[in-house]
């Protein structure tokens, strides 16, 4: 029945072509779309996958293949669309009897297209150990003339390998990676470093399967090149021709607001605005460059907008000055005598993570400059000193205000924060940790317990934030503040009030544990009886109104935490857009504490 119901389809070229638009990472702009084939909506074989599988399975690849391209192509030409065209090729397609080669040169011919408007996207519908059968397939068409992209990357196979070895133009991350990135740091780590590989290796990198905008968001902020999925539109016949005015300007709001919070502490703050050269300039031209410049200690060598080396002042200075240097040299572009050995960084990178990279190589190499960029084009210079002093400089800064039991921010670098989220815009919710009854334990127990105490709450509010996005500050005693942007901050506040239960029985003698509580001194001297020690949160969003200032969201704190603390034990209150909720609690008396619970209201 499969079988029969594909050759119908064949026979009758009865495919559906649907376009999905490829975003340029700034949300300004479509770059591309992808051409996705579909059978007939009423057919067992609408689904692709099905669609493709069965063709495989009756070695109709390469006819079902050829309706999809011809379809993709003529639908792309008749609708005129803008950018590029991905169109899907299995690699598999080669090895069939039927094969035609040269056929997709001679439908862009027919449509009138060029090669550089098309993508040849290789992908894999089904394991395959045949890496040897994608190698071919790549270069095949880049024989051709067209740019390639990898698809799946990081889903395994052999799409790994075939980039190290062919270098296409394009890779897209697998949707895995993608899913939730903006709470799994471990993805987070993975795409950042497939952007690194992919700037070293002139590649870009497309994200697909995105469908929130805290995905979006944050593959923006690591750099990916191209943004693809649910989020910005889904696959259809008439896709959008443009970015509405409105996605537009959130997207740029988005940007603008990320780029001038996130400048604080990274390697982008130390730009030096050098023109650039290009590879055919004149080794002359760039000498006269640096005569007026002394300053200057290189100058980068870039290429349609991506650096492609740096000429350094010193190694050009010592060939011209050899004998016969200038006849040699001055004469020559500078593509020839360029150092193509040099450090290119993103401008987001934090500073600790640069200079790490700097200091790395070769001790001869450490004074040299490096090249700063942005979504992988050019965007600056950075002098290793200027590196020095300023993570010299923030260290002091650091140490200077900083508490001396926890390590942790203190007040200082905690308004700072705060007043910078607030300065540009930022969502947050700052929530504020006050330790109950803990001077009574501290007194009875003694003051090392008691800094035992603080020191574990404050590795407790490490372990459950996302040290990337928040902020864990240490105001005083037992007081800490702790800036989320993570979007489930109130599932890490859960979690740290749900670990403090845990391990509070380790703090206290099985005799307080019995009685839930220890007699001791008040503050007037007076014996009365104290309970175990808890945890009230207080807690308040940016969206909340007149929080002009950290002192304004430090006064509205302390109204709230007086009355998270009229709740017996665990507790966060929280005022969320002006609301204010009791969103935890966790009563002395109740039952569910035996079982290590919380209530959620």
């Amino acid at each position: 029945m499969a079988k029969e119901e594909l050759l119908s389809i064949i026979a009758a070229q009865k495919i559906n072509i649907h376009f999905q638009p490829i975003i340029a990472a700034n949300g300004q702009s479509i770059f591309a779309y992808e051409a996705l084939s579909r059978g007939p909506a009423d057919s067992a074989l609408c689904s692709p996958i099905h669609l493709f599988d069965e063709a495989k399975r009756q070695q109709q690849l390469f006819a079902l293949e050829s309706i999809c391209r011809r379809k993709a192509i003529e639908k792309f030409t008749q609708q005129q669309l803008p950018g590029k065209l991905f169109i899907n090729i299995t690699p598999e397609t080669l090895l069939q009897p039927d094969h035609y080669k040269g056929l997709t040169l001679d439908l862009i011919n027919n449509f009138g297209l060029r090669p550089e408007q098309l993508v040849i996207e290789i992908t894999e519908h089904s394991p395959t150990d045949d890496y040897a059968l994608m190698c071919h397939a790549v270069k095949h068409y880049q024989g051709e003339g067209f740019s390639i992209a990898l698809d799946d990357l990081g889903a395994g196979y052999s799409s790994l390998r075939l980039w190290s070895e062919v270098q296409p133009e394009y890779v897209k991350i697998d949707r895995h990676f993608i899913c939730g990135i903006e709470k799994d740091k471990v993805k987070r780590d993975f795409v950042r470093s497939i952007v690194e590989i992919a700037r070293a290796v002139k590649s870009q990198v497309i994200a697909e399967g995105i469908e929130t905008r805290q995905e979006f968001e944050t593959l923006s902020e690591i750099g990916v090149d191209y943004l693809q999925g649910y989020y910005f539109a889904r696959p259809n016949p008439e896709p959008m021709r443009e970015i509405g005015k409105t996605a537009k300007n959130m997207w740029k709001q988005i940007k603008e607001g990320r780029e001038v919070y996130k400048e604080q502490g990274q390697i982008g703050q130390l730009k030096l605005d050098i023109p650039p050269v290009t590879p055919d300039m004149l080794v002359g031209e760039v000498a006269a460059i640096f005569e007026n410049n002394e300053q200057w200690f290189s100058v980068p060598v870039v290429a349609a907008g991506v650096p492609v080396g740096i000429i350094k002042r010193s190694r050009l200075l010592q060939k011209l000055s050899k004998p016969f240097g200038r006849d040699l040299y001055v004469k020559r572009p500078v593509s020839q005598i360029l150092d193509e050995d040099f450090i290119m960084v993103e401008r987001h990178l934090r500073l600790e993570k640069v200079s790490q990279q700097v200091t790395q190589r070769n001790r001869s190499s450490l004074e040299e400059d490096f090249i700063i960029t942005e979504n992988g084009r050019y965007f600056g210079v950075g002098q290793v000193i200027d590196l020095l002093e300023m993570i010299t400089e923030l260290q002091l800064k650091s140490a200077h205000n900083s508490n001396p039991l926890t390590g942790l921010p203190g007040n200082i670098l905690i308004q700072e924060h705060l007043d910078n989220l607030i300065r540009n815009s930022k969502p947050f919710v700052a929530c504020y940790f006050d330790l109950d009854n803990f001077k009574p334990y501290n007194d009875q127990y003694g003051y090392a317990k008691g800094d035992e105490i603080l020191i574990h709450l404050a590795q407790l509010l490490k372990k459950h934030s996302n040290s990337e996005v928040d902020f864990v500050g240490h105001v005083g005693g037992d007081d800490y503040v702790v800036v989320f942007r993570s979007v489930n901050w109130q599932e890490c506040v859960a979690n740290i009030l749900q670990e403090f239960i845990h391990y509070r029985e380790s703090f206290y003698s099985p005799a307080h544990l019995g009685d839930k509580g220890i007699w001791a001194e008040d503050r007037f001297g007076e014996k009365r009886f104290f309970n175990l020690m808890s945890i009230s949160v207080a807690a308040i969003d940016s969206g909340s109104a007149s929080l002009g200032s950290a002192n304004d969201i430090a006064g509205r704190l302390s109204v709230i935490k007086n009355e998270a603390k009229q709740v017996k034990g665990n507790s966060l209150v929280a005022e969320l857009s002006g609301s204010v909720i009791n969103l935890i609690s966790e009563l002395e008396n109740d039952p569910k504490l035996n079982n290590k619970k919380l209530t959620v209201a």
